[in-house]
């Protein structure tokens, strides 16, 4: 199973010290964030850039296709990573890829905007490190249904 753009399995990311995440992005290819000159204000919504500093990114053709970030709690692990594309993605794909056959998401939203989400609230038992985890994907058609990915933890202490 494949997605839009090469992703690192959610164990090497979530749960792990920041570094060994952003080395999991780069050895598939992916680069440390710098904002590429030629960069405009369109490319930047697709991507969200507005609205977080990605730290790695994935070029293709002398363009950017996705950017990622990694947030962390106060020992530095990973807990949360948000990845968005420029082309579109296949939700349940996107799902199969990172999570296997975890059962059906909870899905909402409409046609302009819709949300799936594997996770306890859907009966997902998806773990990572024997902690429960949570991935939600959206598509916006004023987007063009691009991939846009939230992988989470869910901690309960």
């Amino acid at each position: 199973m494949t997605t839009p753009v090469p992703l690192p399995p959610l164990e090497a990311v979530l749960g792990r010290p920041r570094r060994a995440a952003l080395d999991a992005f780069a050895g598939l290819g992916w680069r440390p964030w710098a904002t590429p000159i030629g960069l405009d204000a369109a490319r930047r919504r697709i991507l969200n850039v507005d609205l977080s500093e990605p730290d790695v990114a994935l070029h293709r053709d002398g363009d950017v296709a996705a950017v990622a970030h990694v947030e962390t709690d106060l020992e530095g692990i990973v807990t949360h990573v948000e990845v968005v594309g420029a082309e579109p993605a296949d939700p349940i794909r996107v799902a199969l890829a990172l999570l296997g056959d975890t059962g059906p998401p909870r899905a909402e939203g409409g046609t302009e905007a819709r949300a799936w989400v594997w996770g306890p609230e859907s009966g997902a038992r998806a773990t990572v490190g024997n902690e429960p985890a949570r991935l939600w994907v959206c598509a916006e058609r004023a987007y063009g249904d691009r991939l846009w990915l939230v992988a989470t933890l869910v901690r309960r202490d």
